[in-house]
């Protein structure tokens, strides 16, 4: 059985150049990727994208994604791993959301440099390379906002 996994390299991902770096820590972690895309993020798309994470934390949030992301381009993928794990497993590997707390070996705890403390402090989104979905309800909405809305993927 083949499970599925989305991640979304963010603009900070990008500047450093560490897209590949990143998609190949997923390919030795025995993930297949399945499907690349590319977004210029517009107002919309981030606020949908971030709905949930906006209802919780206010119009603060709100402000920094829009200032921090809208007018960027980020690439989301697609990945798959055999088993029933794949999310799971994919967060494991891409580490905590602060990368200050983030484990060595995981991709935040290894290449970003940044943390929740400076980013709260400088009014800015934390530079932490990637987003990962977090359920599967999350990776089904994810996956049709990034990609068509009409994609299927296989069940394998």
């Amino acid at each position: 059985m083949k499970d599925y996994a989305l991640i979304i390299m963010k603009p900070d991902a990008l500047k450093a150049e560490l897209v590949e770096t990143i998609i190949q820590r997923f390919i030795q972690n025995n993930y297949k990727i399945e499907m690349v895309g590319y977004k210029e993020v517009t107002t919309d798309l981030i606020l949908t994208h971030y709905a949930e994470v906006t209802e919780k934390l206010g119009d603060w949030f709100k402000d920094i994604v829009i200032k921090d992301f809208v007018g960027y381009g980020m690439i989301p993928v697609i990945i798959s791993q055999k088993g029933e794990n794949a999310i799971a497993n994919a967060r494991e590997l891409t580490g905590a959301t602060d990368p200050s707390v983030a484990a060595p070996g995981t991709i935040r705890g290894d290449l970003s440099k940044d943390s929740m403390e400076a980013a709260n402090r400088e009014n800015r989104s934390c530079y932490n390379l990637l987003h990962c979905s977090d359920s599967t309800e999350s990776f089904q909405r994810e996956l049709k906002l990034w990609f068509n809305p009409e994609i299927e993927l296989a069940e394998d």
